[in-house]
């Protein structure tokens, strides 16, 4: 008969039992991690963010970008009595058109996008493995979302 060792933490009065499957999950875990890190995708992300933060007029047009949009905001209450506050919102939304449609952010953007799509992904056949009822919110917009539960007495989740 094989003896599992296991060791007993106390955590903020709880039990943690870590015992050889709790090592074996980390260390899956840890091996997960890695070969994402290695995917194309991440690479392709870690150039784009490295493009994208490299481009010093870029990042200055950012800076401006925040500043216009922070002294719109605090004079946004006065646009109807303020000429001048129109003017700031049509130049803050030019100078945004304009990073709109900065290569450099357009190719970040869609990094963003496809490393999220990935990370769904994955996340999803993670909780399927567990559990084919776990429901993934991926925060894609096109994704499928879980419907807000219904209000009243006998409707909550811990009801049941």
């Amino acid at each position: 008969m094989s003896r599992k060792k296991a060791v007993i933490f106390w955590y903020n009065n709880f039990m943690l039992h870590i015992d050889n499957h709790f090592l074996e999950i980390e260390t899956a875990i840890e091996e997960l991690a890695e070969a994402f890190l290695d995917l194309e995708v991440v690479s392709h992300y870690r150039q784009a963010q490295k493009a994208f933060l490299a481009d010093d007029s870029l990042q200055k047009e950012i800076a401006l970008f925040q500043k216009m949009n922070e002294e719109y905001t605090q004079q946004k209450a006065f646009i109807k009595f303020r000429p001048e506050v129109r003017q700031l919102r049509k130049e803050l939304l030019a100078q945004k058109r304009q990073l709109d449609i900065n290569d450099k952010v357009v190719r970040m953007r869609r990094a963003e996008v496809e490393l999220q799509e990935t990370l769904a992904e994955l996340t999803q056949e993670i909780a399927c493995s567990v559990s084919p009822d776990i429901f993934v919110d991926t925060g894609l917009p096109l994704a499928p979302h879980k419907p807000l539960h219904k209000k009243g007495r006998g409707n909550n989740i811990k009801e049941r």
